[in-house]
Formats: C-alpha cells, structure tokens, sequence
C-alpha cells in the first residue's frame, strides 16, 4: 500500500468535511499534508476523486464518494482492530462512540456511563446527542458504535436490547384542574392547549396516540428542546406528554403535575442499538453486557410513570 493510514485518515476527513481547511484544523496537521495526502491517494488510485470548487472547499465524484466508503469503513474497521489489540491483555480499553437520543440522554445516560466507568475505567466515551432519525443515520453509516433510543426508530438489520418499556404520561400545569386528579385519558386532554415536542418521529408519535382513539390534539406550541418543553408546562401555556419521567418531574415545586394516562395508549421501547458486526469488538461486547445487567436489575425503573391498577379498571 503506497499510502499509510494516517493520510487516510486525512482523506477521509477532508472528504466528509468537504474541506481541506476543515480536515486540517479537525486532525490538528498542516494543509499541505492533507493535500499531499488526497493527491498521493488519487495518484494511487488512477481516477480523479475530487473537484476543488473556489471558496467551496472539496467535492467528492462518484469515484471518490466509492473510495471514501470504502476508506471510512477499513478506519472504522482499523479503531476496532486497534482496541481489540489494547484489550487483549486486560479490561477493554479504547474509544466509545455513543449516541444517544437528545432528550432522555440527561435520565439514561448517568446509569449506563457510571457503570462503565467504575467497570471498565480504560474505556473513553465520545458522545453524540441527536433525534431518532439522527441516530439512525449514525448507526448505518457507523458514525457511532451504540446509540441508547427507541426501538420504533432503530433500523431493522440492527440488533436491538431492550432496557425498559416507557409508557406515555402527561404534564399538567398546576394552574388547570386536570392537575388536581390522579390520573388522566386522551379524552380528558384533547382540548386542552397542548405543547408539543416538535421532532422527527416524536410528533408524530403523539399524534397517532390520540389518533387511535378518534382524538385530534389541540397542539398550541411546539418546541425541539424537551427543557423548554417543561418550562412552558411550568409556565402555564398548556400540557404535554413525554415517555421519560425524571426525578425532578414529580417534584411538587416543578410548576406541573406528573400523571399518568389510564386507557390503552401506545408504549414506546427503549434501549441500545447497535450493529450485528461491531458486536464482535472488545468494547461493544462489554458495553452490551453492563446492559444488560442494568436492565436485569431494573436500573432505569425510577423513570418509568406507570398507571395504577386502579386507575385502569
């Protein structure tokens, strides 16, 4: 091979970027070496890979959109081999990409990563937090190595551990009634002003809840940040619905109630993700057993809002 692996890398991020300046300042190396790296490869390769656009950066052709698949999946192949190798005479050791569905990452993540550390200490995780069809990206194009979301999201071909069953339950601003019960149905909220969680595949998961039950949600605003979501629950512009019940949810001064929903609503799955082949590394198999466990032991149960047997009869 005329080429070494760190001029891969170069030309990989300089690719994925679309950006000698980019790719440089991200592999903390001089411009020139990424360049000379891309003109080696090229060379190498006999075809042109790229088009320099003025005040564009770089545009892969077809040929180096193939060569840079082929490119990206040998570096992620290489990290595992080469963390594979570091564990081979003790804890596994390398680096995590974890992704993990933006707002339950504040509720599920301390457990799992906790765990890790005290476990496997050597382990580093880098973390990204996106939307559901985010992480399914990233777990296709193995731009992370787990991801903690729900299972209605996660690509079929990727295999899949459940960690708990998370049904919905409402927020009810203190200011309405409604707070007042101890529980509530769609019917009694479907024309109440509803704050809804505005992302891809959430909103839509609400809305068919109601939908099932002949019921159209009065959806007042919207909102991408499940934070602000229950600041304008605390702040009386209405109620909302969420599948994570944090410990501060049930919290009296949070401005809101936190009640279950009686009558049969949709329950959502959510767990780890991962890729059937990266299941075979080191640290992707430990990863999956303290999972495991956790799951076994019921970890995630503090974040669960479940009706009572009363509230269903």
């Amino acid at each position: 091979m005329k080429f070494t692996l760190k001029q891969l890398r170069y030309f990989d991020a300089a690719l994925r970027l679309g950006s000698i300046a980019r790719a440089s300042e991200e592999m903390n190396i001089s411009q020139s070496s990424v360049t000379a790296a891309l003109d080696l490869i090229e060379q190498s390769i006999g075809q042109e890979l790229f088009r320099r656009i003025p005040a564009k950066g770089i545009i892969a052709t077809q040929a180096g959109q193939d060569v840079g698949k082929r490119v990206s999946a040998f570096l992620e192949q290489a990290r595992l081999f080469e963390s594979d190798l570091l564990s081979l005479t003790g804890d596994p050791t390398g680096t995590l990409r974890l992704g993990c569905y933006e707002p339950t990452a504040p509720f599920v993540l301390p457990p799992l990563m906790k765990q890790i550390a005290a476990t496997y200490p050597d382990i580093r995780i880098d973390l990204k937090e996106g939307n559901m069809h985010q992480i399914a990206d990233w777990l296709r194009s193995n731009t992370v190595d787990v991801a903690l979301t729900y299972q209605a999201e996660t690509p079929s071909e990727m295999p899949f551990l459940p960690l708990f069953h998370a049904r919905p339950w409402a927020l009810i601003p203190h200011n309405s009634p409604l707070s007042q019960q101890a529980s509530v149905s769609l019917q009694d909220l479907k024309d109440e002003p509803m704050v809804a969680l505005d992302l891809p595949a959430a909103k839509s998961y609400f809305e068919e809840m109601f939908q099932i039950q002949g019921l159209v949600p009065n959806v007042a605003h919207t909102t991408q940040s499940s934070a602000v979501l229950r600041g304008m629950v605390a702040g009386q512009f209405g109620y909302s619905i969420l599948n994570i019940c944090g410990p501060n949810d049930r919290d009296k001064h949070a401005g809101y109630a936190a009640l279950p929903i009686n009558g049969a609503v949709k329950t959502q799955t959510f767990g780890l993700a991962y890729s059937a082949v990266l299941q075979q590394s080191t640290i992707v198999d430990a990863v999956i057993k303290i999972c495991e466990v956790l799951a076994a032991k019921q970890k995630f149960s503090h974040l669960l809002l479940e009706p009572t047997s009363e509230v269903d009869q």
